[in-house]
C-alpha cells in the first residue's frame, strides 16, 4: 500500500485511538437516534461495521441515516446522513450526492451513478466549498427530496454517495449509503 495513503487513513491510528474512535462513533449514533426517535426511519453502523470502516483506506464514511419512510405524490422525503472523518488529517471539499435509482447493488461506482430514476431530482450538499471535517470530526447533512406528481405508489431506492471534489482534477469516492422509501 502507498505509505502516503496509509498515513492519511485510520490505518495510522493506534489500537487505543481506534477503540476510542469506536466509542465516539457509537455515542454519536446514540445521539442521532435520540433526535429521530419515533418519527423517522433510522439505520446506523454496528460496532463491527465501524471497526471494518476503521480498517479501510476508503474514508470518511456515513455512520447513520434517518429519513421519512413514506410520502404521497407530490410530497417530500426528508433525509439526513451523518458523516464521520476517522482520518488523522482534515478532509476538505467533501460532498454528498443523493438520488433515486437502483444503484446500491452495482459494484462499479461510475456505472452505479448512472442508475438514476430521472423523475426525481438529484441533490448535492453542502454548498461551495463543501464539507470540511477535522480528524475525528462529524457533521449531519440534510436533504429534502421532492417527490413529483404522478409517481406511482411503490417502494423507491434512495442513494447517497460521499466524495471529495477536486476543483481542478478528478475527485475521490469515499462511501455510499442506501435508504428505501415508499410513495403511497
Amino acid at each position: 500500500m502507498d505509505s502516503r495513503i496509509q498515513k492519511q487513513s485510520p490505518l495510522a491510528l493506534t489500537e487505543l485511538e481506534r477503540a476510542r474512535m469506536v466509542e465516539q462513533i457509537l455515542e454519536l449514533i446514540k445521539e442521532a437516534r435520540a433526535r429521530t426517535e419515533g418519527k423517522d426511519n433510522f439505520i446506523a453502523l454496528t460496532e463491527q461495521e465501524i471497526v471494518e470502516k476503521l480498517n479501510s483506506v476508503n474514508t470518511p464514511f456515513h455512520y447513520f441515516q434517518s429519513w421519512t419512510g413514506s410520502t404521497t405524490s407530490p410530497g417530500t422525503i426528508n433525509y439526513n446522513t451523518g458523516i464521520f472523518n476517522p482520518d488523522p488529517v482534515t478532509r476538505i471539499w467533501m460532498y454528498a450526492h443523493a438520488f433515486v435509482g437502483p444503484a446500491n447493488m452495482v459494484p462499479d461506482t461510475g456505472i452505479a451513478l448512472l442508475n438514476v430514476d430521472t423523475r426525481f431530482p438529484r441533490l448535492t450538499q453542502p454548498s461551495f466549498f463543501g464539507l470540511t471535517l477535522s480528524p475525528g470530526g462529524s457533521a449531519t447533512l440534510s436533504f429534502s427530496l421532492a417527490v413529483p406528481a404522478g409517481i406511482q405508489p411503490s417502494n423507491y431506492l434512495g442513494n447517497t454517495f460521499l466524495f471529495q471534489g477536486q476543483y481542478h482534477g478528478i475527485g475521490s469516492y469515499f462511501n455510499r449509503a442506501f435508504w428505501p422509501f415508499r410513495v403511497v
